[in-house]
Protein backbone atom coordinates (compact mmCIF):
# COMPACT_ATOMS: atom_id res chain seq x y z
CA UNK A 1 0.00 0.00 0.00
CA UNK A 2 1.28 3.46 -0.87
CA UNK A 3 -0.39 6.42 0.82
CA UNK A 4 0.36 10.05 1.47
CA UNK A 5 4.02 11.11 1.08
CA UNK A 6 2.84 14.15 -0.88
CA UNK A 7 5.59 16.33 0.52
CA UNK A 8 8.32 13.78 -0.20
CA UNK A 9 7.07 13.16 -3.73
CA UNK A 10 6.96 16.91 -4.29
CA UNK A 11 10.60 17.24 -3.27
CA UNK A 12 11.68 14.48 -5.66
CA UNK A 13 9.54 15.88 -8.47
CA UNK A 14 11.17 19.31 -8.21
CA UNK A 15 14.59 17.69 -8.35
CA UNK A 16 13.63 15.62 -11.36
CA UNK A 17 12.33 18.50 -13.46
CA UNK A 18 15.27 20.73 -12.57
CA UNK A 19 17.78 21.31 -15.35
CA UNK A 20 20.65 20.28 -13.11
CA UNK A 21 22.15 16.85 -12.45
CA UNK A 22 21.22 15.53 -9.01
CA UNK A 23 23.15 13.44 -6.49
CA UNK A 24 20.41 13.01 -3.95
CA UNK A 25 20.37 11.16 -0.61
CA UNK A 26 17.28 9.51 0.89
CA UNK A 27 17.54 7.98 4.35
CA UNK A 28 15.40 6.88 7.26
CA UNK A 29 14.95 3.97 9.63
CA UNK A 30 14.05 0.54 8.26
CA UNK A 31 10.44 -0.15 7.24
CA UNK A 32 9.53 3.55 7.20
CA UNK A 33 8.57 3.42 3.51
CA UNK A 34 11.63 4.72 1.65
CA UNK A 35 11.63 1.99 -0.98
CA UNK A 36 7.91 2.34 -1.68
CA UNK A 37 8.39 6.09 -2.01
CA UNK A 38 11.20 5.62 -4.52
CA UNK A 39 9.34 2.98 -6.52
CA UNK A 40 6.27 5.18 -6.69
CA UNK A 41 8.39 8.10 -7.89
CA UNK A 42 10.37 6.25 -10.58
CA UNK A 43 7.71 3.89 -11.95
CA UNK A 44 6.87 5.95 -15.05
CA UNK A 45 10.32 7.43 -15.59
CA UNK A 46 13.51 6.10 -17.23
CA UNK A 47 15.43 4.39 -14.45
CA UNK A 48 17.49 1.54 -13.15
CA UNK A 49 16.73 0.47 -9.60
CA UNK A 50 19.13 -1.73 -7.67
CA UNK A 51 18.63 -2.94 -4.11
CA UNK A 52 21.94 -3.99 -2.56
CA UNK A 53 22.51 -6.81 -0.11
CA UNK A 54 25.50 -8.50 1.51
CA UNK A 55 26.53 -10.56 -1.49
CA UNK A 56 30.11 -10.24 -2.71
CA UNK A 57 31.16 -7.26 -4.79
CA UNK A 58 31.62 -9.52 -7.82
CA UNK A 59 28.06 -10.86 -7.56
CA UNK A 60 26.59 -7.39 -7.13
CA UNK A 61 28.51 -6.09 -10.15
CA UNK A 62 27.17 -9.02 -12.17
CA UNK A 63 23.60 -8.17 -11.18
CA UNK A 64 23.87 -4.48 -11.98
CA UNK A 65 25.63 -5.30 -15.28
CA UNK A 66 22.61 -7.45 -16.18
CA UNK A 67 20.26 -4.59 -15.28
CA UNK A 68 22.28 -2.22 -17.46
CA UNK A 69 22.33 -4.70 -20.33
CA UNK A 70 18.56 -5.18 -20.16
CA UNK A 71 17.89 -1.43 -20.00
CA UNK A 72 20.24 -0.42 -22.82
CA UNK A 73 19.74 -3.56 -24.92
CA UNK A 74 23.36 -4.63 -24.58
CA UNK A 75 23.94 -8.40 -24.46
CA UNK A 76 27.70 -7.98 -24.43
CA UNK A 77 27.77 -6.40 -20.97
CA UNK A 78 25.43 -9.11 -19.68
CA UNK A 79 27.86 -11.80 -20.83
CA UNK A 80 30.92 -9.82 -19.72
CA UNK A 81 30.04 -8.09 -16.43
CA UNK A 82 31.80 -4.88 -15.45
CA UNK A 83 34.68 -5.49 -13.06
CA UNK A 84 34.41 -2.46 -10.75
CA UNK A 85 32.12 0.43 -9.84
CA UNK A 86 34.04 3.06 -11.74
CA UNK A 87 33.46 1.07 -14.93
CA UNK A 88 29.74 0.94 -14.06
CA UNK A 89 29.52 4.73 -13.90
CA UNK A 90 31.67 5.17 -17.03
CA UNK A 91 29.34 2.83 -18.89
CA UNK A 92 26.27 4.77 -17.77
CA UNK A 93 27.96 8.04 -18.75
CA UNK A 94 28.61 6.70 -22.26
CA UNK A 95 24.91 5.85 -22.70
CA UNK A 96 23.30 9.00 -21.33
CA UNK A 97 21.67 11.61 -23.55
CA UNK A 98 20.29 15.05 -22.81
CA UNK A 99 16.77 14.14 -23.89
CA UNK A 100 15.37 12.96 -20.57
CA UNK A 101 16.81 12.73 -17.08
CA UNK A 102 17.95 9.21 -16.23
CA UNK A 103 17.46 7.90 -12.69
CA UNK A 104 19.91 5.49 -11.10
CA UNK A 105 18.83 4.24 -7.67
CA UNK A 106 21.23 2.44 -5.35
CA UNK A 107 19.01 1.28 -2.49
CA UNK A 108 20.36 -0.03 0.84
CA UNK A 109 23.52 1.86 0.00
CA UNK A 110 25.11 0.96 3.34
CA UNK A 111 25.43 -2.67 2.20
CA UNK A 112 27.22 -1.67 -0.98
CA UNK A 113 29.63 0.51 0.95
CA UNK A 114 30.26 -2.26 3.46
CA UNK A 115 31.16 -4.72 0.69
CA UNK A 116 32.94 -2.07 -1.42
CA UNK A 117 34.43 0.46 1.06
CA UNK A 118 35.91 2.57 -1.74
CA UNK A 119 32.50 3.17 -3.39
CA UNK A 120 31.83 6.62 -1.84
CA UNK A 121 35.25 7.77 -3.06
CA UNK A 122 34.56 6.32 -6.50
CA UNK A 123 31.28 8.23 -6.68
CA UNK A 124 33.10 11.40 -5.64
CA UNK A 125 35.65 10.86 -8.42
CA UNK A 126 33.18 10.12 -11.22
CA UNK A 127 30.82 12.89 -10.12
CA UNK A 128 33.57 15.49 -10.14
CA UNK A 129 35.04 14.06 -13.34
CA UNK A 130 32.03 13.78 -15.61
CA UNK A 131 28.65 12.77 -14.14
CA UNK A 132 27.91 16.26 -12.81
CA UNK A 133 27.76 17.41 -16.41
CA UNK A 134 25.16 14.84 -17.47
CA UNK A 135 21.37 14.74 -17.20
CA UNK A 136 21.33 12.20 -14.35
CA UNK A 137 19.49 11.73 -11.09
CA UNK A 138 21.75 9.56 -8.93
CA UNK A 139 19.75 8.55 -5.88
CA UNK A 140 21.47 6.87 -2.92
CA UNK A 141 19.14 5.41 -0.30
CA UNK A 142 19.98 3.86 3.06
CA UNK A 143 18.19 2.49 6.12
CA UNK A 144 21.13 2.49 8.51
CA UNK A 145 20.73 5.87 10.18
CA UNK A 146 24.17 5.78 11.79
CA UNK A 147 25.91 4.92 8.50
CA UNK A 148 24.02 7.42 6.37
CA UNK A 149 24.54 10.32 8.76
CA UNK A 150 28.19 9.58 9.57
CA UNK A 151 29.50 8.06 6.33
CA UNK A 152 27.38 9.77 3.68
CA UNK A 153 26.06 13.08 5.02
CA UNK A 154 28.86 14.20 7.36
CA UNK A 155 31.59 16.59 6.32
CA UNK A 156 34.12 13.74 6.57
CA UNK A 157 32.38 11.81 3.81
CA UNK A 158 33.85 11.83 0.28
CA UNK A 159 30.35 12.78 -0.87
CA UNK A 160 30.26 15.92 1.27
CA UNK A 161 29.88 18.92 -1.02
CA UNK A 162 28.81 16.72 -3.94
CA UNK A 163 25.29 15.83 -2.92
CA UNK A 164 22.71 18.25 -4.23
CA UNK A 165 20.14 17.49 -1.56
CA UNK A 166 18.90 15.02 1.00
CA UNK A 167 15.58 13.86 2.36
CA UNK A 168 14.93 12.06 5.61
CA UNK A 169 11.78 9.95 5.44
CA UNK A 170 9.94 9.95 8.76
CA UNK A 171 7.18 7.71 10.01
CA UNK A 172 3.66 9.08 9.71
CA UNK A 173 2.34 11.37 12.39
CA UNK A 174 -1.09 10.72 13.88
CA UNK A 175 -2.95 12.94 11.42
CA UNK A 176 -1.73 10.88 8.47
CA UNK A 177 -2.75 7.50 9.92
CA UNK A 178 -6.36 7.58 8.76
CA UNK A 179 -5.15 6.87 5.23
CA UNK A 180 -3.49 3.68 6.48
CA UNK A 181 -6.34 2.68 8.82
CA UNK A 182 -9.45 4.28 7.31
CA UNK A 183 -11.96 1.97 9.04
CA UNK A 184 -11.07 3.12 12.56
CA UNK A 185 -12.75 5.98 14.38
CA UNK A 186 -10.59 8.60 16.12
CA UNK A 187 -10.45 6.89 19.50
CA UNK A 188 -9.53 3.55 17.91
CA UNK A 189 -6.92 5.31 15.80
CA UNK A 190 -5.33 6.81 18.91
CA UNK A 191 -5.27 3.37 20.55
CA UNK A 192 -3.73 1.69 17.51
CA UNK A 193 -1.17 4.48 17.06
CA UNK A 194 -0.08 4.01 20.68
CA UNK A 195 0.87 0.43 19.83
CA UNK A 196 1.86 0.36 16.15
CA UNK A 197 3.24 3.90 15.94
CA UNK A 198 3.56 5.52 12.53
CA UNK A 199 5.80 3.09 10.64
CA UNK A 200 3.90 2.06 7.48
CA UNK A 201 5.15 -1.54 7.56
CA UNK A 202 3.85 -1.94 11.12
CA UNK A 203 0.50 -0.35 10.32
CA UNK A 204 0.00 -2.68 7.37
CA UNK A 205 0.07 -5.59 9.81
CA UNK A 206 -2.84 -4.16 11.80
CA UNK A 207 -6.18 -5.85 11.10
CA UNK A 208 -8.85 -3.14 11.29
CA UNK A 209 -11.63 -5.73 11.55
CA UNK A 210 -10.28 -6.96 14.89
CA UNK A 211 -9.89 -5.33 18.29
CA UNK A 212 -6.62 -3.79 19.39
CA UNK A 213 -6.20 -6.59 21.94
CA UNK A 214 -6.63 -9.24 19.25
CA UNK A 215 -4.07 -7.46 17.10
CA UNK A 216 -1.59 -7.45 19.97
CA UNK A 217 -2.20 -11.15 20.56
CA UNK A 218 -1.79 -12.07 16.91
CA UNK A 219 0.83 -9.63 15.63
CA UNK A 220 3.12 -8.96 18.61
CA UNK A 221 2.94 -11.83 21.10
CA UNK A 222 3.93 -14.79 18.83
CA UNK A 223 7.68 -15.29 18.46
CA UNK A 224 7.38 -15.91 14.72
CA UNK A 225 5.80 -12.50 14.05
CA UNK A 226 7.84 -9.63 12.64
CA UNK A 227 6.89 -7.20 15.39
CA UNK A 228 7.87 -9.57 18.18
CA UNK A 229 11.55 -9.30 17.20
CA UNK A 230 11.56 -5.98 15.37
CA UNK A 231 13.15 -4.01 18.21
CA UNK A 232 15.94 -6.59 18.51
CA UNK A 233 16.66 -6.51 14.79
CA UNK A 234 16.70 -2.74 14.51
CA UNK A 235 18.98 -2.19 17.51
CA UNK A 236 21.34 -4.97 16.45
CA UNK A 237 21.53 -3.50 12.95
CA UNK A 238 22.45 -0.06 14.19
CA UNK A 239 24.38 -0.56 17.44
CA UNK A 240 27.45 -2.47 18.57
CA UNK A 241 26.41 -3.11 22.18
CA UNK A 242 22.62 -3.51 22.07
CA UNK A 243 22.49 -4.96 25.60
CA UNK A 244 23.30 -1.60 27.18
CA UNK A 245 20.75 0.17 24.99
CA UNK A 246 18.09 -2.28 26.14
CA UNK A 247 18.89 -1.35 29.74
CA UNK A 248 18.56 2.36 28.99
CA UNK A 249 15.34 2.06 26.99
CA UNK A 250 13.79 -0.11 29.67
CA UNK A 251 14.71 2.46 32.32
CA UNK A 252 13.06 5.26 30.32
CA UNK A 253 9.96 3.10 29.75
CA UNK A 254 9.72 2.69 33.53
CA UNK A 255 9.66 6.46 33.98
CA UNK A 256 13.34 7.05 34.77
CA UNK A 257 13.62 10.04 32.48
CA UNK A 258 16.52 11.97 34.04
CA UNK A 259 20.06 10.94 33.25
CA UNK A 260 20.95 10.45 36.93
CA UNK A 261 17.98 8.11 37.38
CA UNK A 262 18.95 6.15 34.27
CA UNK A 263 22.51 5.81 35.56
CA UNK A 264 21.27 4.62 38.93
CA UNK A 265 18.89 2.00 37.52
CA UNK A 266 21.19 0.64 34.79
CA UNK A 267 24.45 0.71 36.78
CA UNK A 268 26.24 2.12 33.73
CA UNK A 269 28.76 4.97 33.93
CA UNK A 270 27.29 8.41 33.38
CA UNK A 271 29.57 9.14 30.43
CA UNK A 272 28.51 5.94 28.70
CA UNK A 273 24.84 6.62 29.34
CA UNK A 274 25.20 10.08 27.80
CA UNK A 275 26.92 8.62 24.73
CA UNK A 276 24.31 5.88 24.33
CA UNK A 277 21.47 8.39 24.67
CA UNK A 278 23.04 10.52 21.92
CA UNK A 279 23.12 7.47 19.65
CA UNK A 280 19.49 6.66 20.38
CA UNK A 281 18.52 10.24 19.56
CA UNK A 282 20.37 9.99 16.23
CA UNK A 283 18.25 6.94 15.48
CA UNK A 284 15.05 8.92 16.30
CA UNK A 285 14.17 6.37 19.00
CA UNK A 286 14.73 8.69 21.96
CA UNK A 287 14.29 12.44 22.33
CA UNK A 288 15.53 14.90 24.91
CA UNK A 289 12.96 17.42 26.08
CA UNK A 290 13.40 20.60 28.09
CA UNK A 291 10.78 23.09 29.28
CA UNK A 292 9.70 25.04 26.21
CA UNK A 293 10.86 28.29 27.80
CA UNK A 294 14.48 27.09 28.07
CA UNK A 295 17.38 26.77 25.64
CA UNK A 296 17.89 23.08 24.85
CA UNK A 297 21.65 23.61 24.55
CA UNK A 298 22.27 24.71 28.11
CA UNK A 299 19.20 23.62 30.07
CA UNK A 300 19.84 21.34 33.03
CA UNK A 301 16.21 20.26 33.15
CA UNK A 302 16.46 17.84 30.22
CA UNK A 303 14.48 14.63 30.46
CA UNK A 304 14.46 11.72 28.03
CA UNK A 305 11.50 10.03 26.38
CA UNK A 306 11.07 7.20 23.91
CA UNK A 307 9.78 9.04 20.87
CA UNK A 308 8.88 5.97 18.81
CA UNK A 309 5.47 4.67 19.91
CA UNK A 310 6.13 1.03 19.09
CA UNK A 311 9.43 1.07 21.00
CA UNK A 312 7.62 2.77 23.88
CA UNK A 313 4.92 0.09 23.92
CA UNK A 314 7.37 -2.80 23.44
CA UNK A 315 9.70 -1.77 26.28
CA UNK A 316 6.78 -0.96 28.57
CA UNK A 317 4.75 -4.13 28.04
CA UNK A 318 6.55 -6.77 25.94
CA UNK A 319 10.22 -6.73 26.96
CA UNK A 320 9.57 -7.31 30.70
CA UNK A 321 7.26 -10.24 29.90
CA UNK A 322 9.11 -12.10 27.15
CA UNK A 323 9.52 -15.16 29.38
CA UNK A 324 5.79 -15.32 30.05
CA UNK A 325 5.05 -15.03 26.33
CA UNK A 326 7.56 -17.79 25.57
CA UNK A 327 5.68 -20.00 28.04
CA UNK A 328 2.39 -19.21 26.32
CA UNK A 329 0.97 -17.12 29.17
CA UNK A 330 -0.55 -14.61 26.78
CA UNK A 331 -3.68 -13.94 28.83
CA UNK A 332 -1.57 -12.94 31.83
CA UNK A 333 0.44 -10.44 29.76
CA UNK A 334 -2.63 -9.10 27.98
CA UNK A 335 -4.36 -8.50 31.32
CA UNK A 336 -1.35 -6.44 32.45
CA UNK A 337 -1.53 -4.36 29.27
CA UNK A 338 -5.28 -3.79 29.64
CA UNK A 339 -4.86 -2.74 33.26
CA UNK A 340 -2.17 -0.10 32.56
CA UNK A 341 -3.09 0.92 29.02
CA UNK A 342 -5.21 3.95 29.97
CA UNK A 343 -2.28 5.51 31.83
CA UNK A 344 0.05 4.63 28.96
CA UNK A 345 -2.31 6.40 26.53
CA UNK A 346 -2.05 9.67 28.44
CA UNK A 347 1.41 10.57 27.16
CA UNK A 348 0.52 9.39 23.64
CA UNK A 349 -2.51 11.70 23.59
CA UNK A 350 -0.40 14.61 24.82
CA UNK A 351 2.01 14.08 21.93
CA UNK A 352 -0.88 14.03 19.46
CA UNK A 353 -2.25 17.29 20.89
CA UNK A 354 1.17 18.91 20.58
CA UNK A 355 1.37 17.68 16.99
CA UNK A 356 -2.03 19.22 16.29
CA UNK A 357 -0.97 22.58 17.66
CA UNK A 358 2.22 22.51 15.58
CA UNK A 359 0.13 22.37 12.44
CA UNK A 360 -1.00 25.61 10.84
CA UNK A 361 -4.54 25.29 12.16
CA UNK A 362 -5.19 29.03 12.36
CA UNK A 363 -7.04 28.74 15.68
CA UNK A 364 -5.04 31.62 17.16
CA UNK A 365 -4.42 35.03 15.49
CA UNK A 366 -0.64 34.71 15.87
CA UNK A 367 2.07 32.23 14.96
CA UNK A 368 3.53 29.94 17.58
CA UNK A 369 7.25 29.39 17.03
CA UNK A 370 7.97 27.26 20.11
CA UNK A 371 5.58 24.55 21.28
CA UNK A 372 6.23 22.02 24.00
CA UNK A 373 5.71 21.27 27.67
CA UNK A 374 6.64 23.11 30.84
CA UNK A 375 7.65 21.85 34.25
CA UNK A 376 9.32 23.13 37.38
CA UNK A 377 9.32 21.67 40.86
CA UNK A 378 5.70 20.57 41.43
CA UNK A 379 4.20 22.27 38.37
CA UNK A 380 3.61 20.44 35.08
CA UNK A 381 1.79 21.92 32.10
CA UNK A 382 0.95 19.70 29.11
CA UNK A 383 1.10 22.40 26.42
CA UNK A 384 2.85 25.74 26.24
CA UNK A 385 3.29 27.72 23.02
CA UNK A 386 5.19 30.98 22.56
CA UNK A 387 4.68 33.34 19.63
CA UNK A 388 7.38 35.13 17.65
CA UNK A 389 6.65 38.54 19.17
CA UNK A 390 7.05 37.37 22.74
CA UNK A 391 3.71 38.94 23.65
CA UNK A 392 1.42 35.91 23.42
CA UNK A 393 1.50 32.56 25.14
CA UNK A 394 -0.78 29.53 24.75
CA UNK A 395 -1.28 27.23 27.73
CA UNK A 396 -3.16 23.96 27.48
CA UNK A 397 -4.22 20.73 29.11
CA UNK A 398 -4.92 17.30 27.54
CA UNK A 399 -7.38 14.85 29.13
CA UNK A 400 -7.87 11.39 27.65
CA UNK A 401 -10.44 10.21 30.18
CA UNK A 402 -14.07 9.16 30.15
CA UNK A 403 -15.17 12.28 32.05
CA UNK A 404 -16.09 15.58 30.46
CA UNK A 405 -13.83 18.48 31.35
CA UNK A 406 -15.40 20.96 33.75
CA UNK A 407 -14.45 24.45 34.86
CA UNK A 408 -12.29 23.07 37.66
CA UNK A 409 -9.69 22.00 35.09
CA UNK A 410 -9.32 25.47 33.59
CA UNK A 411 -9.15 27.08 37.03
CA UNK A 412 -6.36 24.70 37.99
CA UNK A 413 -4.57 25.46 34.71
CA UNK A 414 -4.82 29.19 35.32
CA UNK A 415 -3.28 28.75 38.75
CA UNK A 416 -0.38 26.83 37.22
CA UNK A 417 0.11 29.46 34.53
CA UNK A 418 1.17 32.01 37.14
CA UNK A 419 4.63 30.45 36.82
CA UNK A 420 4.78 31.72 33.22
CA UNK A 421 3.91 35.37 33.83
CA UNK A 422 7.44 36.51 33.01
CA UNK A 423 7.39 35.00 29.52
CA UNK A 424 4.46 36.85 27.88
CA UNK A 425 1.78 39.48 28.38
CA UNK A 426 -1.28 37.93 26.75
CA UNK A 427 -2.42 34.52 28.01
CA UNK A 428 -4.48 32.21 25.80
CA UNK A 429 -5.86 28.84 26.89
CA UNK A 430 -6.69 25.64 25.05
CA UNK A 431 -8.16 22.37 26.33
CA UNK A 432 -8.14 18.99 24.59
CA UNK A 433 -10.63 16.36 25.76
CA UNK A 434 -11.45 12.83 24.67
CA UNK A 435 -14.94 13.00 26.20
CA UNK A 436 -15.87 16.61 25.53
CA UNK A 437 -16.80 19.37 27.95
CA UNK A 438 -19.56 20.18 30.41
CA UNK A 439 -22.13 22.82 29.48
CA UNK A 440 -20.71 25.12 32.16
CA UNK A 441 -17.24 24.72 30.68
CA UNK A 442 -18.47 25.54 27.16
CA UNK A 443 -20.23 28.70 28.41
CA UNK A 444 -17.18 29.70 30.42
CA UNK A 445 -14.89 29.08 27.46
CA UNK A 446 -17.01 31.19 25.13
CA UNK A 447 -17.04 34.10 27.58
CA UNK A 448 -13.34 33.86 28.43
CA UNK A 449 -12.17 33.13 24.84
CA UNK A 450 -10.78 29.71 25.73
CA UNK A 451 -10.36 27.29 22.82
CA UNK A 452 -11.83 23.80 23.21
CA UNK A 453 -10.81 20.82 21.06
CA UNK A 454 -12.80 17.59 21.10
CA UNK A 455 -11.81 14.02 20.20
CA UNK A 456 -12.27 14.68 16.48
CA UNK A 457 -9.80 17.57 16.83
CA UNK A 458 -12.47 20.04 15.82
CA UNK A 459 -12.34 23.45 17.54
CA UNK A 460 -15.52 24.52 19.31
CA UNK A 461 -14.99 28.16 18.30
CA UNK A 462 -13.63 30.05 15.33
CA UNK A 463 -10.36 31.89 15.74
CA UNK A 464 -10.71 34.45 18.54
Amino acid sequence: MFVNRKYELGVLEKRYISEKPELFIIYGRRRVGKTELIRHFIKSRPHIYYMADLRSEREQLEIISTLLGDYFGDNIIKDNPLKNWELVFRYIFSKLTDNEKFILVLDEFQYLAEISPSLPSVIQKVWDGYLKNKNIFLLLCGSSMSFMEKQVLSYKSPLYGRRTGQLEVFQFDFFQLNEMLPKLDTEELINFSAVFGGVPAYLELADQSKSLWKNIEEQIFPQDRILHNEVNFLLMQELRTPKNYFLILRAIALGRTKINDIVQLTGLERGLVGKFLDNLMELRIVERNVPVTENPQNSRKGIYAISDNYFRFWFRFIYPHLTYLAEGKTKYVLDIIKKDFAVFLGSVYEDICLSYLRKDTGIFPFNLIKIGKYWEKKIEIDIVGLDESGENIVIGECKFSNKKIGTNIIEDLKNKSAALQRFAQNFNYILFSKSGFTEDMIKYARAERIQLIDLSFTPYFDKF
